[in-house]
């Protein structure tokens, strides 16, 4: 079954980024790529300067000049990539969202319109990631330097194994090493244990249970991609801190979102996942539970 990989294009630096991110995705899972430009548009306020429909046509035909021109570059890399460009009328983040009924991926850039080093991640991502239904690379970092590290992080008090598969899967793709890692973010219950010896001691036990926990979770996703090389690893502290650190030595950061609910579309962005769509540096996969 062909996989397609759609990324929304504009001619900034951060959607040349997406696109070369979305590209290589793409060719890795022997898919095809699609390259959506959103245009919309205003009615023109005085009445004798154009008319609706020459407005309409002038956004389109830029729409689909930038959407054709986004295609051309990836042409050039990865000439054997099945690439289609496509103009669609719409604001840009209901246009990625709808996007991701017929796409297996989805990559968005990660920055507001002014396109400068640590800016909040643009309303448009937002926007996608809110009403997407498949997987959402948003495009952070600004290298295209290789760690052949992939971070997983997952919470063990819920559902994890889409996210799991997902991570295992792409590290299988790029012949990457695979680090698990579950942020134990109980930093009172440890304060307490350095003071109290029966406090320590249980602290000690709930480490070994949930050690236990996550071990069992990686090895039954393991036997489903044996090839990768996987460990994982408890932390304690900041979910947050701990993830944004450890994104400046990976590859691809992945983590999950809750939907909606049953049968709807969308993710819902919790804190520590909003921080890491805001401060990782590297691109950050959120996948749907």
């Amino acid at each position: 079954m062909n996989t397609t990989v759609a990324v929304g294009y504009d001619r900034t630096r951060p959607g040349e980024h997406a696109l070369g991110v979305a590209a290589r995705e793409a060719a890795r899972r022997s898919g095809s790529l699609l390259v959506i430009s959103a245009y919309h548009w205003l009615t023109p306020p005085e009445p004798h300067s154009m008319t609706p429909a020459d407005t309409e046509a002038t956004a389109r035909k830029a729409a689909e000049e930038i959407a054709q021109y986004g295609a051309g570059r990836v042409r050039e890399r990865h000439p054997d990539l099945p690439v289609e460009a496509r103009a669609v009328a719409g604001y840009a983040g209901k246009v990625l969202a709808a996007a991701s009924h017929e796409a297996d991926l989805l990559v968005v850039g990660n920055r507001g319109t002014g396109g400068f080093h640590g800016l909040m991640l643009g309303s448009t991502s937002m926007r996608t990631l809110a009403e997407a239904c498949c997987p959402v690379i948003v495009a952070r970092g600004d290298t295209d330097d290789t760690h052949n590290r992939i971070i997983a992080a997952v919470d063990i008090d819920t559902d994890c194994d889409t996210i799991l598969a997902f991570a295992f899967e792409e590290a299988s793709r790029r012949a990457a090493g695979l680090t698990v890692t579950h942020v134990w973010d109980e930093p009172w219950i440890v304060a307490y244990g350095q003071q109290d010896p029966g406090i320590a001691d249980d602290v000690a036990r709930i480490e070994r249970e949930r050690d236990d926990r996550l071990t069992a979770l990686v090895q039954t996703a393991q036997a489903k991609q044996p090839d990768v090389h996987a460990f994982h690893q408890l932390a304690i502290g900041s979910a947050s801190g701990l993830l944004v650190e450890a994104s400046h030595r990976a590859d691809l950061l992945v983590t999950g979102a809750r939907r909606h609910g049953e049968g709807r579309h969308g993710m819902l962005i919790g804190p520590v996942t909003q921080t890491l769509l805001q401060h990782a540096e590297c691109p950050v996969a959120v996948v749907p539970q």
